[in-house]
């Protein structure tokens, strides 16, 4: 497939290397009876999506700076293939997103590979009414199974989540300026940057034609990051917000406990007093009530259908006192929609750590906006200990490591921990975070402590003390004490009074 003369002859005023042009696949075509068809002669310009070297879209370029895709064609980036290459993996490139292929060709033409562009252009910046459209921060908004804009993400993101550094240089318009946003918050915003282009230039080809090769690469390596909430000049350090607390679903505990983000929750109990299912129950209220978005990573409980069971049997009988419109969803449309799950594959060979569960967690934020994740147990995690670590160094990295990540992304964490056997035997009320194998830390680090236990016979008790043994903002996320909750055998649930068990 060949590039016309005329084309050539275009791409050169535009000051596209020709033998660019040529490398990156682009060929003339023209409208035959099946489509779009190759012609050396043709008057449409093909710009070829290529997923390891195979067509699977096409962006076309009619006189009259007309554009359309190919019919059925698959959301990926434009030059996508790029993304495999090593010395972005490793950071010794950051890989360079456009909003168009002209300016993706005019990065590579001033001798800059590492560069891709979006396949659709930039969203509207105002709204029917005039209005510039706010685009927040957070992915909270986000719906995965409905974000079709920006699919290329989701569909490379096994790449593109493990490139170290990526420069966003979109158009310096209203649209372009949105796309940025868009972009930035489903990429991660600390590893992006931005580059601000010299004059009345809106655009790297604009830059390459005024400029030339160098003026390119020189923003590309003056490329800032972009700002990141949390990291302040003295002149610019903001007045510390209220914490924004919610309710936990049981009006009676809002006394004690109010969740918040970002906040490190630990959670501890006797085995088969029902820390974890108490732990499942608030997270599902917390998505009922409000809107939020659950992880749960689960180390030692199947997840189908013991931990889905768990969230549907609140769903259930809790649905209709909900606040959002989720609460009238079939419960397995709630699960789709507000739940994702992290657990180890058996047959990947490798060391499900820390690390690897902060790797997943950080997918779940962005890929589908967790705004709250469960890690149980701690114990079942495969914890690897430095040369020389004690077990106290070791949970206070950890947790330190899980404090970072909670305020990074604006999340609350739940560590559900077993006590060591020293509590064995002891009342629920004497057990506390201190309790907890190998470290005082669960107790020093932690913002919220909870402990869980049955009161009496736990075979035919259904009475079950929940005790708030830690809350480090008094009184505005609660404040030390206990509150009864009754366990519904029956519906498997935790209920405020015992006449609500069994309705």
């Amino acid at each position: 497939m060949m590039i016309s003369a005329k084309h050539l002859e275009w791409l050169e005023g535009r000051n596209i290397n020709v033998e660019v042009a040529t490398s990156m696949a682009l060929y003339s075509a023209k409208r035959g009876t099946t489509g779009v068809e190759p012609d050396e002669n043709g008057s449409i310009l093909v710009y070829p999506y290529l997923e390891n070297g195979v067509e699977v879209n096409a962006k076309y370029r009619a006189p009259g700076k007309r554009f359309w895709q190919k019919q059925g064609g698959k959301k990926v980036l434009w030059n996508r293939d790029i993304l495999q290459d090593p010395s972005l993996l490793d950071g010794s490139h950051p890989l360079v997103i456009t909003e168009g292929e002209m300016d993706a060709l005019a990065v590579i033409t001033a001798g800059y590979p590492f560069v891709v562009s979006v396949p659709d252009g930039a969203p509207p910046a105002r709204d029917a009414q005039g209005q510039l459209i706010t685009v927040p921060d957070n992915t909270y908004d986000i719906d995965p199974d409905d974000d079709d804009k920006y699919a290329y993400i989701l569909n490379d993101w096994e790449l593109l989540s493990r490139i170290k550094t990526i420069i966003i240089a979109t158009d310096n318009d209203e649209p372009g300026i949105r796309l940025s946003k868009e972009l930035v918050r489903r990429l991660d915003r600390v590893r992006c940057k931005f580059v601000t282009y010299p004059g009345t230039a809106k655009d790297f080809n604009e830059v390459l034609g005024a400029e030339g090769p160098k003026a390119v690469m020189d923003l590309i390596t003056s490329a800032k990051p972009f700002p990141v909430s949390g990291v302040y000049s003295y002149s610019d350090l903001p007045d510390e917000a209220p914490i924004a607390t919610v309710t936990t679903g049981w009006r009676g505990l809002d006394q004690h406990l109010m969740p918040y983000t970002p906040a490190f929750m630990v959670v501890t109990g006797l085995p088969g007093h029902g820390k974890s299912t108490w732990t499942v129950q608030l997270v599902t209220q917390l998505a009922m009530w409000h809107g939020w978005n659950v992880g749960i990573a689960s180390f030692e409980m199947r997840i189908k259908p013991y931990v889905t069971n768990q969230i549907t049997n609140t769903f259930i009988r809790k649905r209709m006192v909900a606040a959002t419109p989720d609460a009238r969803l079939p419960p397995e449309v709630f699960l789709q929609r507000r739940f994702c799950f992290i657990a180890p594959d058996p047959e990947e060979d490798v060391d499900h750590d820390l690390d690897w569960l902060l790797d997943r967690m950080a997918t779940a934020v962005i890929r589908y906006g967790m705004r709250v994740c469960i890690i149980d147990p701690w114990n079942e995690i495969d914890h690897k200990r430095t040369r020389d670590e004690t077990g106290t160094e070791y949970v206070g990295r950890s947790i330190r490591k899980l404090k970072v990540f909670a305020k990074r992304y604006d999340v609350m964490i739940i560590v559900v921990a077993h006590p060591d056997k020293s509590a064995r035997g002891r009342d629920p009320d004497q057990i506390g975070l201190g309790d907890i194998s190998d470290s005082a830390h669960w107790s020093n680090k932690a913002d919220i402590g909870v402990t869980v236990g049955r009161i009496g016979d736990e075979a035919i008790s259904t009475s079950t003390g929940i005790y708030i043994t830690k809350i480090r903002y008094q009184p505005d996320a609660g404040v030390l004490g206990e509150f009864l909750l009754q366990y519904d055998r029956e519906s498997r649930i935790f209920v405020e009074t015992v006449s609500e068990a069994n309705i």
